[in-house]
Protein backbone atom coordinates (compact mmCIF):
# COMPACT_ATOMS: atom_id res chain seq x y z
CA UNK A 1 0.00 0.00 0.00
CA UNK A 2 1.33 3.39 -0.97
CA UNK A 3 0.07 6.82 0.02
CA UNK A 4 1.19 9.88 -1.97
CA UNK A 5 -0.24 13.33 -2.74
CA UNK A 6 -3.58 12.71 -1.05
CA UNK A 7 -4.21 9.47 -2.85
CA UNK A 8 -3.73 5.87 -1.89
CA UNK A 9 -3.03 2.76 -3.85
CA UNK A 10 -3.28 -0.91 -2.99
CA UNK A 11 -2.69 -4.04 -4.99
CA UNK A 12 -2.88 -7.77 -4.54
CA UNK A 13 -2.19 -10.92 -6.55
CA UNK A 14 -4.87 -13.58 -7.03
CA UNK A 15 -4.67 -17.20 -8.15
CA UNK A 16 -7.68 -16.84 -10.45
CA UNK A 17 -7.96 -15.63 -14.05
CA UNK A 18 -8.61 -11.92 -14.50
CA UNK A 19 -12.16 -12.65 -15.74
CA UNK A 20 -13.03 -14.31 -12.41
CA UNK A 21 -11.52 -11.42 -10.46
CA UNK A 22 -13.44 -8.83 -12.50
CA UNK A 23 -16.70 -10.78 -12.12
CA UNK A 24 -16.29 -10.86 -8.32
CA UNK A 25 -15.88 -7.07 -8.37
CA UNK A 26 -18.95 -6.31 -10.51
CA UNK A 27 -21.51 -9.00 -9.68
CA UNK A 28 -23.93 -8.10 -6.86
CA UNK A 29 -24.19 -11.66 -5.52
CA UNK A 30 -20.39 -11.94 -5.33
CA UNK A 31 -19.96 -8.48 -3.79
CA UNK A 32 -22.41 -9.33 -1.01
CA UNK A 33 -20.30 -12.36 -0.09
CA UNK A 34 -16.94 -10.70 0.37
CA UNK A 35 -17.27 -6.93 0.82
CA UNK A 36 -18.01 -5.85 4.40
CA UNK A 37 -16.46 -2.41 5.10
CA UNK A 38 -16.31 -1.66 8.82
CA UNK A 39 -18.22 -4.91 9.43
CA UNK A 40 -21.25 -3.60 7.53
CA UNK A 41 -23.19 -5.87 5.19
CA UNK A 42 -24.02 -5.02 1.61
CA UNK A 43 -27.78 -5.21 1.38
CA UNK A 44 -28.59 -3.60 -1.97
CA UNK A 45 -26.53 -3.18 -5.15
CA UNK A 46 -27.53 -1.23 -8.25
CA UNK A 47 -25.02 -1.28 -11.12
CA UNK A 48 -25.16 0.19 -14.62
CA UNK A 49 -21.62 -0.69 -15.70
CA UNK A 50 -21.07 1.51 -18.73
CA UNK A 51 -19.46 4.89 -19.23
CA UNK A 52 -21.94 7.42 -17.85
CA UNK A 53 -23.76 4.68 -15.90
CA UNK A 54 -24.37 4.96 -12.17
CA UNK A 55 -24.03 2.64 -9.21
CA UNK A 56 -25.30 2.50 -5.66
CA UNK A 57 -24.22 0.28 -2.77
CA UNK A 58 -26.37 0.31 0.38
CA UNK A 59 -25.01 -1.22 3.58
CA UNK A 60 -26.57 -2.09 6.90
CA UNK A 61 -24.86 -2.48 10.26
CA UNK A 62 -25.09 -5.29 12.77
CA UNK A 63 -28.43 -3.90 13.92
CA UNK A 64 -29.74 -4.13 10.32
CA UNK A 65 -30.12 -0.34 10.23
CA UNK A 66 -28.79 1.69 7.26
CA UNK A 67 -25.15 2.47 7.95
CA UNK A 68 -23.44 3.54 4.74
CA UNK A 69 -24.26 4.37 1.14
CA UNK A 70 -21.75 4.63 -1.69
CA UNK A 71 -22.78 6.11 -5.04
CA UNK A 72 -21.01 7.21 -8.17
CA UNK A 73 -20.78 7.46 -11.93
CA UNK A 74 -18.64 5.34 -14.22
CA UNK A 75 -16.09 7.45 -16.11
CA UNK A 76 -14.25 4.63 -17.91
CA UNK A 77 -15.23 0.98 -18.37
CA UNK A 78 -12.99 -1.64 -19.99
CA UNK A 79 -14.33 -5.08 -19.13
CA UNK A 80 -11.75 -7.30 -17.40
CA UNK A 81 -9.22 -4.42 -17.54
CA UNK A 82 -10.21 -1.16 -15.88
CA UNK A 83 -12.98 0.72 -14.10
CA UNK A 84 -12.78 4.42 -13.21
CA UNK A 85 -15.63 5.99 -11.28
CA UNK A 86 -16.59 8.61 -8.75
CA UNK A 87 -16.80 7.21 -5.22
CA UNK A 88 -19.11 9.12 -2.90
CA UNK A 89 -19.57 7.97 0.70
CA UNK A 90 -22.49 8.96 2.92
CA UNK A 91 -22.64 7.78 6.53
CA UNK A 92 -26.02 8.92 7.92
CA UNK A 93 -25.31 8.16 11.57
CA UNK A 94 -21.83 9.71 11.79
CA UNK A 95 -20.71 13.28 12.06
CA UNK A 96 -18.68 12.90 8.89
CA UNK A 97 -18.95 15.01 5.81
CA UNK A 98 -19.89 13.05 2.71
CA UNK A 99 -16.70 12.25 0.83
CA UNK A 100 -16.22 12.41 -2.92
CA UNK A 101 -13.34 10.50 -4.43
CA UNK A 102 -12.17 9.16 -7.76
CA UNK A 103 -11.57 5.41 -7.78
CA UNK A 104 -9.58 3.53 -10.42
CA UNK A 105 -9.51 -0.27 -10.42
CA UNK A 106 -7.11 -2.06 -12.76
CA UNK A 107 -7.43 -5.79 -13.44
CA UNK A 108 -4.19 -7.26 -14.77
CA UNK A 109 -3.71 -10.75 -16.16
CA UNK A 110 -0.54 -12.39 -14.85
CA UNK A 111 0.05 -15.85 -16.26
CA UNK A 112 -2.68 -18.12 -14.89
CA UNK A 113 -3.47 -15.60 -12.16
CA UNK A 114 -4.29 -11.93 -11.92
CA UNK A 115 -3.57 -8.74 -10.01
CA UNK A 116 -5.85 -5.96 -8.89
CA UNK A 117 -4.67 -2.38 -8.41
CA UNK A 118 -6.85 0.11 -6.54
CA UNK A 119 -6.15 3.87 -6.64
CA UNK A 120 -8.34 6.25 -4.64
CA UNK A 121 -7.86 10.00 -5.11
CA UNK A 122 -9.15 13.39 -3.90
CA UNK A 123 -8.63 13.07 -0.16
CA UNK A 124 -9.07 16.29 1.81
CA UNK A 125 -6.39 15.51 4.40
CA UNK A 126 -3.72 12.98 5.30
CA UNK A 127 -5.82 11.90 8.31
CA UNK A 128 -8.75 10.99 6.08
CA UNK A 129 -6.63 8.49 4.13
CA UNK A 130 -5.99 6.04 6.99
CA UNK A 131 -9.52 4.60 7.37
CA UNK A 132 -9.73 4.08 3.61
CA UNK A 133 -6.27 2.50 3.48
CA UNK A 134 -7.24 0.04 6.20
CA UNK A 135 -10.56 -0.56 4.46
CA UNK A 136 -8.96 -1.43 1.11
CA UNK A 137 -6.45 -3.75 2.78
CA UNK A 138 -9.31 -5.59 4.49
CA UNK A 139 -11.44 -5.63 1.32
CA UNK A 140 -8.68 -7.11 -0.84
CA UNK A 141 -7.87 -9.72 1.81
CA UNK A 142 -11.56 -10.62 2.05
CA UNK A 143 -11.84 -10.79 -1.75
CA UNK A 144 -8.84 -13.10 -1.87
CA UNK A 145 -10.31 -15.36 0.82
CA UNK A 146 -13.62 -15.47 -1.07
CA UNK A 147 -11.96 -16.39 -4.36
CA UNK A 148 -9.80 -19.05 -2.70
CA UNK A 149 -12.81 -20.97 -1.32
Amino acid sequence: METTALRLSAEMDFKVPVQVLYKAWVTPEDLKQWWHPSENHLQNVELDIQEGGQFKYEFVGKDEQPSLTITGDYKEVKENEKLVYSWNWTVPTAELKPSEHLLSIMFVSEGEGSRIKVVQENFQSEESINPHQEGWEKALNDLQAYLNQ
